[in-house]
């Protein structure tokens, strides 16, 4: 499982239609005929955004101008790429297998590449989940633990050179049950740190040394959402047990990540509710660019990603997606959540985020949004490309 940071421009997104799967969820307002085709359907179709998998394509492709904008990296564009096909064997009714490419450049000079590509084989028994990451994008340290993060003057930014490759093979045990094995290697270095001095002189000074790691990790997971990507209806429940090797100090650690969401369509009555827990828990000598941290256009949004870091991290979040009509639809959402030395102390001191998001369809399951998320004393305006989760 990916911690639910994606700097935006890690977003994921699909082109098949979850109608063949399971029932829509009901509009605020049907379409009226006029409007089920203008000419913004004819600009999308030019980018291949027709709304269909061609099954008799080896692989239908679009590819999908974007534009966003985050804290971190500001304004932004970039190309999204989404390719759908079948492994041979597959039949039509089954979900595809999909490969996502997402790559961005920032006003702040922040650019960087995302890869998650899903096959599946053996009609689903089997699949094979590839992530990457390769960026130089801006970022901040606070240092560790809420009390931290909460000063201003604590706040030192850096460019974060990261180059991380994932492999994940899983494969059913029972119905929508699942067991995997993975790798992870991963390199980062904190390029351009700067060390401000606060006004009254006492601003810590931060090291945050370049590092590699490489590990092995397992999951366990079921799940029955409708599709993977981006859920009508269902369930996931994931946990991710790694063991690391931080080959710049010699020594080991250990990272458990730990998933919960639900999606109910409340058809009849128009829109879905989703929700989400999640839980990432470390052990021995985790580097800082591995450290469980809250903040971000996908994990208490609101909060400028890695201003609050810590061993332990929980969070939940919950959403009322409405689609409106047509293409236009709107999400409300309220989150919470904690980063702690110790499990125990999680609820000492709970961060608050809540806010609401525009979008737009540009094709069946890909939405851009505009959020707008509230946190304790900041707020944050995120543009983007598919849902948080």
């Amino acid at each position: 499982m990916k911690p639910i940071s994606l700097s935006v421009c890690s977003v994921i997104a699909v082109l098949f239609s979850a109608d063949t799967l399971a029932e829509s969820v009901e509009p605020l307002f049907k379409t009226p005929e006029y409007l089920e085709h203008t000419f913004v359907d004819d600009v999308l179709d030019v980018f291949g955004a027709d709304g269909e998998f061609d099954e008799s394509k080896t692989i239908d492709m679009s590819y999908l101008p974007t534009a966003y904008y985050t804290p971190e990296k500001k304004f932004g564009v970039g190309l999204l790429m989404v390719g759908l096909y079948h492994t041979e064997g597959s039949s039509s009714a089954e979900q595809p297998s999909s490969l996502v490419v997402n790559s961005f450049i920032s006003q702040n000079k922040s650019y960087g590449v995302s890869i998650e590509n899903m096959t599946y084989f053996n009609q689903g028994k089997q699949r094979l989940l590839l992530d990457v990451e390769l960026h130089n994008e801006a970022s901040v340290y606070y240092g560790k633990g809420i009390a931290a993060g909460d000063i201003d003057s604590n706040k030192h930014e850096f460019d974060e050179v990261l180059y991380s490759f994932k492999p994940t093979w899983m494969t059913a045990f029972g119905s929508d049950y699942y067991l995997g094995v993975g790798g992870e290697i991963t390199y980062a270095k904190a390029d351009k740190l700067e060390h401000v001095v606060g006004d009254n002189g006492s601003t810590p000074f931060y090291e945050l040394p370049s590092g590699s790691s490489a590990g092995v990790v397992l999951s366990s997971v079921y799940d029955s959402r409708d599709y993977r990507l981006n859920a009508s209806e269902g369930w996931l429940f994931q946990l991710d047990a790694g063991l690391y090797q931080n080959f710049e100090s010699d020594k080991t650690y250990s990272l458990y990540d730990l998933e919960v969401a639900n999606y109910i369509n409340l058809n009849p009555v128009p829109g879905l509710i989703a929700w989400q827990v999640q839980g990432q828990f470390s052990d021995g000598d985790v580097p800082w660019y591995a450290m469980p941290d809250l903040g971000g256009s996908s994990a208490m949004r609101g909060y400028i990603k890695g201003r609050y870091r810590d061993d332990h991290m929980m969070m939940g979040q919950m959403e009322y997606r409405l689609p409106i009509v047509q293409r236009l639809g709107m999400v409300f959402w309220g989150a919470a959540g904690s980063v702690a030395p110790s499990v125990s102390k999680l609820s000492d001191d709970i961060l608050t985020s809540y806010g609401t998001g525009f979008r737009f369809r540009i094709k069946d399951k890909i939405n851009l949004r505009a959020d707008v998320g509230f946190g304790q004393n900041e707020t944050a305006f995120y543009l983007n490309v598919n849902e948080v989760f």
